[in-house]
């Protein structure tokens, strides 16, 4: 990997061995595999390359969810031509079911590149729509301290650890102009901010009196509670 390159871009592995895939756990891309097979047509070095370089900049961000991806070209008309060369991506991702996207184009060079959008637009809405209906859990980024919690306590690495309060966490997130108090809470979700004893608190019912009494003073309700003079 080129020296100032993110880690969420680089290229997919090649090959990772059986022993490393087991311990490894959740990786980035340069330890995830990434396999090309082929029916019917061949894959020189080159576009090998442009393989692992270009679908690691799609779905590197998304690695630590991904077990393993499969790109398979296929010549599907043979002799009589045409667009016939297919480009089916597979990626399998933790806890949910694998996303499989296929495309067709005249050469692998363009089907790689239509299929490497498709892939990448579906990885992330499957990882979205899982999120949202609870069946993934948050993910620690490979390589980082264990320093989220889920709200039982759990922690992704098996490190336990005392639940510290949230009022110390989001202490530096205080508004500005009002005067408030962190109430802690040992919950993961974030404390709230209290005004009670605050010197500007907000009053009940203060704009609607200020706007009544400007209302009850202004000249059309004065002329209008004024004695008729005949």
């Amino acid at each position: 990997m080129r020296a100032g390159r993110s880690i969420k871009r680089a290229p997919f592995a090649a090959t990772v061995s059986r022993p490393e895939r087991r311990t490894s756990g959740r990786t980035w891309a340069p330890k995830t595999p990434l396999a090309v097979r082929t029916s019917g047509l061949t894959v020189d070095e080159d576009l090998r390359r442009r393989i692992h370089r270009r679908l690691g900049l799609r779905l590197g961000k998304f690695a630590p969810r991904i077990e393993r991806l499969t790109v398979r070209f296929e010549d599907v008309n043979g002799p009589r031509g045409g667009i016939d060369v297919a480009c089916r991506i597979k990626a399998v991702i933790s806890g949910l079911p694998s996303v499989i996207v296929t495309e067709l184009a005249g050469d692998p060079v363009e089907a790689l590149d239509r299929a490497g959008q498709r892939v990448e637009r579906a990885v992330k809405r499957a990882i979205g729509r899982g999120r949202e209906r609870g069946r993934l859990e948050r993910v620690r980024p490979p390589g980082k301290p264990a320093e989220w919690m889920d709200q039982r306590g759990a922690r992704g690495a098996g490190v336990s650890r005392p639940a510290a309060s949230t009022a110390d966490r989001n202490r530096n997130k205080r508004a500005r102009k009002a005067t408030v108090a962190l109430e802690g809470s040992t919950l993961s979700r974030p404390s709230r901010k209290s005004t009670r004893r605050s010197a500007n608190r907000a009053k009940h019912g203060n704009k609607l009196a200020r706007r009544e009494r400007r209302r009850a003073s202004s000249p059309n309700a004065r002329r209008a509670q004024a004695p008729k003079t005949r």
